[in-house]
């Protein structure tokens, strides 16, 4: 191995070690289903016009029920900063998704179509999530 590529490698773990400090009880598996219901809400409202206000508060009310739920009745415990991030995650997308839809996409068909696709893989990305969970795979226990 040569001194650049030891170089590089001694660099990322670095990296690594610094950002996991911050963001590894933040960030986890989970933060990509809960980033996808914010796009799928979104993309509702767009396919069935919703006002995206009202949307938006549908998003929040049921991002910080779901958190609760988790909380009183699964009994997942997660650390404060990930339970934030739970919530946050799905407005981030919701205000990325309803900008992109109203700006750039064009076409009911359009909507429709993203909205299909998105919703599969919110559903996909959570299916294998609880499915992990169900194995008892380390990464997605929290």
């Amino acid at each position: 191995m040569s001194d650049r590529s030891v170089h590089f490698e001694s660099g990322m773990k670095r990296v690594k070690k610094y950002l996991s400090r911050y963001f590894d009880k933040t960030i986890d598996y989970w933060s990509i289903p809960h980033f996808l219901f914010g796009a799928v809400t979104a993309l509702a409202a767009a396919v069935f016009f919703i006002p995206s206000r009202t949307a938006f508060f549908f998003t929040v009310a049921l991002a910080v029920l779901w958190e609760l739920f988790e909380w009183k009745n699964l009994n997942i415990a997660e650390d404060f900063r990930n339970r934030v991030s739970d919530v946050i995650f799905p407005l981030v997308a919701f205000v990325a998704t309803d900008t992109y839809v109203g700006s750039v996409i064009t076409g009911s068909d359009r909507k429709i179509s993203l909205f299909a696709v998105v919703t599969f893989l919110f559903l996909y990305t959570n299916y294998m999530a609880w499915r992990a969970r169900a194995r008892h795979d380390r990464d997605f226990m929290n």
